[in-house]
């Protein structure tokens, strides 16, 4: 007999009917925990079963189920994957042992360790890992829990948990080599590892470095991964080093290419992601047998703390790691749809990331394309596309049409902005967003009238970014973020001088038009693209046709569980802790994540541009190899605590 949900149990399947079509970990979980289930909301679908645990279907849908589950004492579920699907499980009646495996060379998988899920609490995962659900022959209860899979559970892989026999093959022997799980393999999470090798050969500490990238190459990222030799570093080679004591070591790496590179140019991003690249392997080198390091091209999906101390990495494809500590150095994520609901008829035509390998081959020089967004990525879209010569015009389509500014031909020392800083901070309230602003405004117009330059007073500001953040409020940085963010950035965030050169003289041509305004609504027909723009200013409907649409907007907000599902289940447990605005995630001075409790985790640490809540400026190579090196000094130092054993977690 089929019930229908009704209740609470009817709003749940509400609420996951809408979020849509690709539902994340957190998402479900949030549904799940405001809902508030009681055992009289499953009452219909508690079914005993005196065989094996019960799977009573509540509701299907392409991209979830919902199902609650019976277990009579001693029933458990084999030990299995969820081999693509979200998996979030809350308990309404009795205790679930949950048991996490480890999967053996020899192809058993050895209990890891169980954690007790009582009544009322949430556990959930990502498609990764091998784990049991078990109602203990020793319980008094029936178990109940309700299950939602994301999309639903089509298959899974069933593991064999090692025989506990007499003749039984022995457990491997666990390295017992200490571990370090770096998340991300960019720069921040290679000069991490680099760090962390460095440091741990400096004191005499064995252990292991583990790198996990989802992408194919370490050391690039998003930033340094193009394959175009004229996008350039935004920023003269001199300040580029990777190392914060050896100022000169990106300028000395690059002179074995070039005798004649000098500091002060502007050089390919792709050489960048090749000598960090090269750093953290030579490190490793350097080392040699005081720490080793390990590089996987894997998707790190849950991290879980071990009861007995530190974390299991599960990984999309490969086996999960024991490790002592962990780096969430997660940089930047694919950009987020800029205009959702307001585009209709098939998406063939919008190229949703243009940092995708070959994202922008299928643009032909005769196709007219509009490219969403006016910073530096739109900048970098519109000079690939410039090779070869275009023949159909581009337009850049941004709210306040604010074009990056470039750097000066010749570069000025920074003003000291010291007393000016220390003045604004000094005032009831703190430093407040539109106040600093007109200082600044007032300043240049100063420089300027004196035949200077007004990039030394933005120059001037970024020894003391962090400082000027720290002293806001809540609302004056809501404050310069929806007002006075863009204007910054395009002066602080500034394009190579040849770049801008090359730029000005597409403009000039008429190839490139800059409109100032929003989208009302894009309509395909899978062959071109109509845009109605409301204009800035007058909100005038202007209409545009394209081959193509260019999401250039940035990428999206590292700390989404969307984006991320690491971070996601982390948040479900309460280890981590998003700040109010979406920049990134609460951590310390220290670089320790701080969790849902408020406080800090000894063996979580975060690096890069999830930092940003903290110190605003966390992009950029001076903060991030700062941020590098203090985190991998005091990851070292608690792994060797820990291992002295008198590291308390």
């Amino acid at each position: 007999m089929t019930h229908l949900p009704s209740g609470k149990l009817a709003e749940l399947v509400r609420k996951l009917d809408a979020l849509g079509p690709a539902p994340t970990l957190v998402d479900l979980a949030e549904a799940m925990a405001t809902t508030g289930l009681t055992m009289e909301d499953v009452a219909e679908f508690v079914r005993p079963n005196s065989r094996m645990y019960n799977r009573a279907l509540v509701a299907l849908r392409e991209q979830y189920e919902l199902l609650v589950m019976t277990w009579l004492p001693g029933q458990t579920s084999v030990p299995h994957d969820h081999a693509g699907s979200i998996c979030v499980m809350q308990v309404l009646q009795g205790a679930a042992t949950e048991g996490s495996f480890q999967v053996a060379a020899d192809g058993y998988v050895d209990v890891d360790y169980e954690t007790v899920v009582p009544a009322g609490e949430i556990t959930a995962g990502q498609d990764a890992g091998v784990h049991t659900v078990l109602n203990p022959a020793t319980s008094r209860e029936t178990l109940v829990t309700v299950h939602a899979y994301a999309p639903p559970l089509r298959d899974f892989r069933r593991f064999i948990q090692r025989p506990q026999t007499p003749t039984a093959p022995q457990a491997p022997q666990r390295d017992d080599t200490p571990t370090v799980v770096v998340v991300g393999g960019g720069f921040s999470g290679s000069m991490t590892a680099a760090q962390v090798l460095r440091s741990a050969a400096a004191v005499g500490q064995k252990l292991r470095v583990v790198v996990v990238e989802r992408r194919g190459a370490v050391g690039e990222g998003v930033a340094y991964g193009t394959r175009e030799t004229h996008h350039l570093l935004n920023v003269p080679a001199g300040k580029m080093s990777a190392w914060p004591d050896r100022p000169d070591d990106f300028v000395n790496w690059a002179r074995t290419r070039d005798a004649k590179i000098r500091g002060d140019e502007f050089l390919p991003r792709r050489w960048y992601g090749e000598y960090v690249r090269e750093t953290l392997l030579n490190t490793a080198q350097e080392v040699g047998a005081a720490a080793e390091l390990s590089v996987r091209f894997d998707e790190v999906r849950r991290v879980a703390r071990r009861p007995s101390g530190g974390w299991l990495v599960h990984l999309a494809h490969g086996t999960t790691i024991c490790a002592d500590a962990v780096v969430l150095a997660i940089g930047h994520r694919p950009p987020s749809d800029p205009i959702g609901a307001r585009w209709s008829g098939p998406r063939t035509r919008l190229i949703a990331d243009p940092w995708r390998p070959f994202a922008l081959n299928v643009v032909e020089p005769d196709e007219p394309v509009v490219v969403i967004g006016a910073g530096l990525t739109a900048v970098d879209a519109v000079l690939s596309l410039a090779h070869p010569k275009r023949q159909a015009p581009i337009t850049i389509l941004s709210r306040r049409g604010l074009l990056p500014q470039s750097h000066a031909a010749a570069p000025q020392p920074p003003i000291d902005l010291k007393a000016l800083v220390t003045e604004l901070s000094a005032k009831p309230g703190g430093i407040r967003a539109v106040e600093l602003s007109r200082c600044l405004h007032r300043l240049a117009r100063e420089v300027v009238a004196k035949k200077g330059d007004w990039r030394t007073v933005v120059d001037g500001v970024r020894p003391h970014t962090a400082a000027i953040w720290g002293a806001m409020s809540a609302q004056q940085r809501q404050r310069f973020l929806a007002r006075l963010r863009p204007y910054w950035e395009v002066h602080r965030h500034r394009m190579a001088l040849s770049i801008g050169a090359q730029f000005g003289e597409l403009r000039d041509c008429d190839w490139v038009d800059v409109v100032a305004g929003r989208i009302v609504s894009a309509q395909s027909d899978g062959a071109t693209v109509r845009l109605a723009i409301a204009e800035r200013g007058s909100n005038c409907l202007k209409e545009i046709d394209a081959a193509w649409v260019i999401n250039c907007t940035g990428p999206a907000p590292s700390n989404s569980a969307a984006a991320n599902p690491a971070i996601g289940s982390l948040l479900v447990d309460g280890w981590l802790q998003p700040d109010a605005l979406g920049l990134g995630l609460q951590t310390t001075s220290h670089g320790n994540a701080i969790g849902e409790n408020g406080r800090e985790t000894a063996d979580l640490f975060v690096v890069g541009t999830l930092r940003k809540p903290q110190y605003w400026e966390s992009t950029a190579v001076p903060e991030l190899r700062g941020q590098a090196a203090a985190v991998a000094e005091r990851t070292v130092a608690l792994v060797k605590e820990r291992r002295a054993g008198s590291w308390q977690v």
